[in-house]
């Protein structure tokens, strides 16, 4: 299978939230995965999510997962080689839970952590099976991660540059984690704070770079003296994101 784009992935949340403002005659999906991310420890063999159902009908879901990378500042999904889950299918009664393991396939000595989707789709009901009208479906994309032995940390660098004619943000990671950034502020250099991007922006991973457009003057980013901030991987505070040279 080709890799593929991780927003083409994700076509199916857009279609949910687009049928969730529906008329009020459309079924709700009752499917929630916890927790939203995973971590494996370079000791640890497996770990698992959970699926529920808190809705008023039974559920069947798909599971698969997938290596994630990031090539030229896009999320990419192949084919995974170092895991694997059990089971790949479930059906899962209301108010009923199912355990999906999310497993080590003996994936070899690495350096820095290796990035994967779980991805959970829900299958519609057959027609015989659902009550008259709309039905949506849900996806969730759920973040593991694979540690290395040892400390790992990101490592960061940002610098402003242009993308489409507008000013934008990129972030290299240099170092053996991912980094999770969010509620991204500029501080100019008069120590005043611009928001320039609420909740959660995105992940860098190790080795990676990616790009974030801003909606914000240029000038003002320009500023001297000023710096981007985030909180990075859940921090309750934010940080300053070391900055190198403009890229024009």
């Amino acid at each position: 299978m080709p890799a593929r784009p991780f927003a083409r992935c994700c076509r199916l949340a857009a279609l949910a939230v687009a049928c969730a403002l529906a008329p009020a005659f459309a079924s709700a999906s009752g499917l929630q995965v916890s927790p939203t991310s995973l971590t494996l420890q370079a000791e640890q063999a497996a770990d698992g999510l959970w699926l529920s159902n808190s809705g008023d009908a039974p559920l069947q879901a798909q599971v698969r997962v997938y290596a994630w990378t990031q090539v030229d500042g896009e999320d990419t999904l192949e084919p995974a080689q170092a895991i694997a889950i059990s089971p790949p299918m479930v059906s899962i009664p209301v108010g009923g839970r199912q355990l999906v393991r999310v497993i080590r396939t003996g994936a070899p000595a690495i350096d820095r952590e290796l990035a994967f989707r779980v991805v959970v789709d829900e299958l519609p009901l057959p027609d015989g099976e659902r009550d008259p009208g709309l039905q949506f479906v849900l996806r969730y994309s759920v973040p593991v991660f694979l540690a290395p032995e040892g400390e790992i940390a990101p490592d960061l660098e940002a610098r402003l540059s242009r993308y489409d004619g507008r000013p934008a943000l990129d972030v290299v990671n240099d170092g053996r984690m991912h980094a999770q950034l969010a509620d991204l502020d500029y501080v100019d250099g008069n120590g005043q704070r611009h928001r320039l991007k609420p909740g959660l922006i995105g992940y860098v991973l190790p080795g990676q770079r990616m790009r974030w457009p801003l909606d914000a003057p240029a000038g003002l980013l320009e500023s001297p003296g000023g710096h981007f901030e985030a909180r990075i991987n859940g921090e309750p505070e934010a940080r300053a994101l070391p900055s190198s040279a403009p890229a024009r």
